[in-house]
């Protein structure tokens, strides 16, 4: 069974993963220490991209069959081709980050849907929808208001930085060139 980071996983499924006993496992969910939740059958439910988590804050290494749910996923929109190759490029040698584009806002937000991706990068300047309001929208939706954005523009004005801090935006950077 591939896992996702939002895989959910028994406290006997975790214990295995990580060879240890299940009670260790629900002693760290007692203690705070890794985050779980309570099936109405009273049963403990830990999703896999928290156990990642814990896995990485205790400096322990991740098992193979939780690799696919540490995957850090990043969706870059920009209706600049070149751009998207440009910005896809730069993450490559990073095996742990799973890197998605596209090249308008509305298919930005279809794909922030069903992706959830933790790192949007999104171009200011896009025809139709840009990329404020797309940030915009992204903010007013519980579901993906926590995303982190980073606003890019390769015009970049104070102005732009003055409305992107205006939505609450996590940083703004200049495009890279090609």
């Amino acid at each position: 069974m591939k896992l996702t980071p939002d895989s959910l996983l028994t406290s006997h499924h975790a214990g295995s993963l990580l060879q240890v006993h299940p009670s260790s496992i629900n002693k760290w969910v007692k203690e705070g220490r890794i985050p779980a939740f309570r099936t109405p059958g009273g049963h403990r439910r830990i999703r896999a991209a928290d156990l990642v988590s814990f896995l990485t804050e205790h400096q322990m290494p991740v098992p193979r069959d939780l690799q696919a749910a540490s995957r850090r996923r990043i969706l870059i929109v920009d209706d600049d081709q070149t751009q998207l190759e440009t910005l896809a490029r730069a993450f490559e040698p990073y095996p742990s980050v799973e890197v998605i584009t596209c090249d308008n806002a509305v298919e930005a937000l279809v794909k922030v849907g069903s992706y959830k991706p933790h790192l949007v990068v999104l171009d200011i300047l896009m025809p139709g929808m840009d990329g404020f309001q797309t940030c915009e929208r992204l903010r007013q939706n519980p579901e993906t208001a926590e995303i982190t954005i980073v606003l890019t523009s390769g015009g970049l004005t104070e102005e732009m930085e003055r409305r992107a801090a205006g939505i609450g935006e996590a940083a703004v950077m200049p495009k890279p060139d090609d």
